[in-house]
């Protein structure tokens, strides 16, 4: 949810994608964009939505609706991944009557099957079904779905993945679907992808598992409530607390912080070519939430004029960032994806009691965007059936990270996948 799970792009990355997003936006006032614009131009900030290699995705769905859940788009192909050869088979699934997302499920080269399976639910924002990161030249960062659907298949799982609402493909999106892409729409997206995977004759429905990151944590626990089928939950870097309590540790604890350090002149002020050289991360986010304007473009970058409220070209971070900041956070709903009716009215700390089956939580002591202290109250709400494994040195992606104010989203680190792996070897029996 609040993860901005993807914000490994830079600046000048998150501006070309204002741009775009801005074409389809009106003015109903001064100054200010119309709550949809708003929404759309959020979906596009948050996230990198990055950029797969080519011949990696399942392939672009288009929202017509026309795909049946766990319908097959293509046949059985056989992947080489890093530890070894998989199987993998690209599927669409009807989410509504509007719209259809690409899939793809990976299971072990050997074997006929049924395996016990993990769905993997992501993140804030536009994201692929690899949960890619580019950075600011359009390489790959990270694409850590993709990663541990090859892991996970290689250690005996079926792993599906798919294609978060409005995404077709990597860098094709359709805006009027990503700003239905609220965290209640996907938790009602969730059961879609949950019956799909089951009417696939790979998987084990009774050893079914779900996998959510940051917001698709938030997702996955509100879907394995309402399905007492769901054999497990895996929740990474997942929030307990609001939006409030949440932008105020993003941006005010760690965010100010680091821009404070970028100020290369100590003036308190911070101009274009200072904010596109702040690093990956929270402070990175206000970027987008706060400076660029709608029509920024890498080649012409331009300031909001509501938060450079005196037009010379330059951001107070104390006069005028602040301000704009705890605006925000008082009242968060102004912001469609951070509006009360547009969440579950439970956190995931109130119901991990009713959950009642073996939940694993993953999370960086070092994380930028959900603080570890949020997985504690998690585990703390149910100790006996929720386990939380704590790293040390990593950030939101289960990447190395130094520094909380400049987590980006690296590869997962080993040590994560392990964990992972021997969770559900215990579950799962060794398979």
């Amino acid at each position: 949810m609040f993860g901005a799970e993807v914000l490994g792009t830079m600046n000048r990355t998150r501006m070309t994608e204002t741009r775009l997003i801005g074409r389809n936006g009106t003015t109903d006032a001064p100054g200010r964009k119309p709550l949809r614009a708003l929404m759309i131009a959020f979906l596009a900030l948050l996230l990198v939505a990055g950029c797969t290699p080519a011949g990696r995705q399942a392939g672009g769905v288009g929202g017509d609706g026309t795909a049946s859940a766990g319908g097959m788009a293509g046949g059985v192909d056989r992947a080489a991944g890093a530890g070894g050869e998989i199987r993998r088979r690209a599927l669409t699934i009807a989410l509504d009557d509007t719209w259809s997302s690409a899939a793809e499920l990976t299971y072990p080269a050997e074997g006929e099957g049924p395996w016990p399976a993990v769905i993997l639910f992501h993140g804030s924002g536009v994201m692929d079904m690899d949960a890619t990161n580019v950075d600011a030249t359009g390489q790959v960062v990270s694409a850590n779905f993709r990663m541990l659907a090859e892991r996970l298949s290689q250690s005996g799982y079926a792993v599906l993945r798919f294609h978060k609402r409005g995404v077709k493909r990597l860098g094709d999106y359709d805006l009027e679907q990503a700003y239905r892409a609220t965290t209640n729409q996907l938790i009602a997206d969730a059961a879609r992808v949950i019956a799909a995977a089951r009417e696939q004759p790979e998987v084990d429905g009774g050893r079914l598992y779900l996998y959510g990151w940051s917001q698709g944590a938030q997702v996955a626990a509100h879907a394995a409530l309402a399905d007492p089928d769901v054999a497990g939950v895996i929740l990474q870097g997942p929030p307990t607390r609001g939006w409030p309590e949440t932008l105020r540790y993003q941006h005010l604890t760690l965010g100010l912080r680091l821009l404070g350090e970028v100020d290369e002149d100590g003036d308190g002020k911070l101009s274009v070519r200072e904010w596109l050289a702040v690093p990956a991360g929270p402070a990175a986010l206000m970027g987008s939430f706060y400076v660029w304007a709608p029509d920024s473009t890498p080649w012409a970058p331009k300031m909001r004029p509501d938060t450079d409220r005196d037009g010379d070209g330059l951001i107070d971070l104390e006069a005028e960032l602040r301000p704009a900041i705890e605006a925000l956070i008082a009242n968060p709903g102004v912001n469609p994806m951070m509006h009360p009716a547009n969440e579950p009215a439970a956190s995931l700390a109130e119901i991990a009691p009713d959950l009642r089956r073996p939940v694993l939580i993953l999370h960086g002591e070092q994380d930028g965007f959900v603080p570890v202290e949020d997985g504690e109250a998690i585990a703390a709400a149910a100790p006996d059936t929720v386990t939380l494994r704590r790293f040390p040195g990593l950030g939101h992606a289960l990447s190395p990270t130094e520094d909380p104010a400049r987590d980006g989203f690296g590869p997962m680190d080993e040590q994560a996948v392990v964990a992972l792996l021997e969770w559900l070897g215990e579950q799962t029996g060794g398979r």
